[in-house]
């Protein structure tokens, strides 16, 4: 083995052992989060299966029924709670509380999607290392929810070191520094798969506003008093935005971006979650709005 082949190796070993530290040793708080996500749940599940085995034992018996003159009893009065009150009081809870079990659905989303793809991170890794010198994840600064600053996390699709010249620039069609894995990885969406690492450490959502980088946040925000607004909510590895309008790169496309994000953080709920997510299934499929 060549001098230069191994230390490729241990270059992408580091790499790896980066990527697990981050994805294993999350914060205590997103520990408890998780396992509170994974007992409610699993208490639903158990909950869920004994309401459907009452209700078919009551259904199932025709001469069960609630009448003036007779006394109350549970079996009786079981399809009238099922039928209103108890669905009524799930389904307020789950609304009034959307932030909540939002979160623990990224939770959940984000472990266990980052565990099945693990094999496909190291194989991309590998292609990276391969096909250009570096490393293989990038972690650039973004802004989040009210304003704070994070590292977010990509696939490396340039090469090395290519913004020392010109600095943070807009990304734009037939870039010379994108790298040829690199460019299969933005056509395909693969190169945003690590965010699955910020979305379980609470920096940011499944979905919701991109994220801006600090450098075009400034200048987009003296053209567009508006634009931090959408800064009210967590950042998203998806979000309305994304799936219903083009890629974006400049100042108008920000503009015209910042109405479907105020669209969004205004008519936020599980409805509209579950549309973005096919939407983006979609989008990932056929490659539509990459740059």
């Amino acid at each position: 083995m060549s001098e230069e082949l191994r230390e490729e190796l241990i270059r992408l070993l580091f790499a790896w052992k980066e990527y697990t530290r981050d994805l294993l040793f999350y914060s205590t708080r997103t520990r408890k989060l998780l396992t509170s996500a994974i007992m409610g749940l699993g208490s639903s599940f158990l909950v869920g299966s004994i309401f459907w085995w009452l209700k078919s034992s009551v259904y199932a018996q025709p001469e069960a029924a609630l009448s003036p003159a007779s006394s109350f009893s549970l079996p009786a009065a079981f399809p009238w709670i099922m039928s209103g009150g108890v669905v009524s009081v799930v389904v307020g809870f789950a609304r009034t509380n959307y932030q909540v079990f939002k979160r623990c659905f990224d939770l959940l989303v984000a472990s266990i999607s980052l565990v099945i793809l693990s094999p496909l991170f190291l194989i991309i890794g590998i292609l990276i290392k391969i096909d250009s010198e570096g490393q293989v994840f990038l972690k650039q600064d973004r802004v989040g929810k009210d304003g704070e600053i994070f590292k977010m996390w990509k696939f490396r699709t340039m090469r090395n070191n290519a913004e020392l010249e010109t600095g943070p620039v807009w990304a734009q069609n037939d870039d010379p520094r994108v790298t040829r894995i690199g460019e299969f990885l933005r056509r395909s969406h693969l190169d945003e798969l690590p965010q699955l690492i910020n979305a379980l450490r609470g920096q940011m959502s499944l979905i919701g506003p991109r994220p801006e980088r600090p450098e075009f946040m400034e200048m987009i925000v003296k053209r567009i008093p508006q634009f931090p607004h959408r800064l009210n909510i967590k950042p998203g590895i998806t979000g309305l935005a994304q799936v219903r309008y083009r890629y974006g790169a400049s100042i108008k496309d920000a503009g015209k971006k910042l109405r479907y994000d105020l669209l969004y953080i205004k008519r936020v709920c599980w409805l509209l979650d579950v549309r973005i997510l096919f939407w983006t299934v979609g989008r990932v499929l056929t490659g539509e709005g990459t740059q």
